[in-house]
């Protein structure tokens, strides 16, 4: 019996339509591996307004900007920042500060109690635009606790135990006449400085932070006194320069009762097991704030 073979070959019609297909497939597709031409955006800095009277200094340590484009989120980015962006025309633009939360860089966070910058651009392909993004406070923030020092006294108080107080010093001063300069020597071996207290921050989990800038040679505790308990928070790194950080209370607040009563801490203990580093430690702070919705 002889054998039937299949015919290897496509028919003139066949091949045409086959060529057709490929073509039409072959144009609505080549737009997609035609790459774009981005337009750019270049951030620098944050500057922060405040008003000093009721909101403190305007000292910040804004590291990242949270970029949105039509409330649609296209990126956070390290400062100084210049990044592409794959669209063309007028956007409305928010950008929000974002600081490192506790100090830590790995907690990157957007700090909600900072109002955004809004503005509206043209975005036009291959052309770079700078936005110096220029902020205040929330509207909506509140302020439970302020200390920068330049009042007649000050509002700490201390434990019945500690060896030394904050004084107020005009030497190595942040900014201003005045910063808090606690100073122990060789023979003291604890310090326990208290803020007055407050209770009227939400417990909802809204926002609730510790600003303040410090310097130290030896670290720090920083925590929350509540009714029944004591919370440590964070340590403070020692530095020689002056640095602003930002530290978390919501969970320590939220883990709390309504209304009850808060009261930050710093504090520092030698003991055999964990001596100081230093004979003669040294701890300025300046701008204290603890600010809340």
């Amino acid at each position: 019996m002889q054998k039937q073979y299949k015919n290897k070959f496509l028919s003139n019609s066949q091949y045409y339509s086959f060529f057709f297909i490929v073509l039409i497939v072959f144009s609505c597709s080549k737009d997609k591996f035609e790459a774009k031409i981005p337009s750019y955006l270049s951030i620098d800095k944050f500057t922060l307004s405040t008003n000093f009277a009721t909101q403190g200094s305007n000292s910040e340590n804004i590291t990242d900007a949270w970029v949105f484009i039509n409330d649609d989120l296209i990126g956070t980015y390290e400062l100084p920042a210049r990044f592409p962006v794959i669209k063309e025309g007028l956007f409305t633009i928010k950008i929000y500060a974002g600081i490192k939360e506790n100090g830590v860089s790995q907690l990157r966070r957007r700090y909600l109690l900072y109002a955004p910058h809004e503005e509206q651009v043209n975005l036009v392909a291959g052309k770079e635009i700078t936005i110096s993004p220029s902020i205040s406070y929330n509207l909506d923030a509140k302020f439970a606790w302020i200390e920068d020092f330049e009042g007649a006294s000050t509002s700490f108080s201390y434990h019945a135990d500690s060896d030394t107080i904050i004084n107020k010093t005009n030497t190595g001063v942040f900014e201003g006449n005045y910063s808090g300069k606690a100073y122990m020597l060789p023979t003291m071996d604890f310090f326990e400085a208290q803020s007055p207290v407050f209770k009227n921050v939400s417990s909802n989990g809204t926002p609730v932070y510790l600003e303040l800038n410090f310097k130290t040679n030896e670290s720090v505790l920083v925590g929350l006194l509540t009714d029944d308990d004591k919370i440590g928070l964070v340590s403070l790194v020692p530095s020689s320069t002056w640095k602003k950080i930002y530290i978390n209370l919501t969970s320590a607040i939220n883990s709390k009762p309504p209304n009850s009563n808060f009261r930050v801490f710093f504090g520092l203990q030698s003991t055999g097991l964990s001596p100081f580093i230093n004979q003669n430690p040294q701890i300025y702070v300046d701008n204290l704030k603890v600010v809340h919705f």
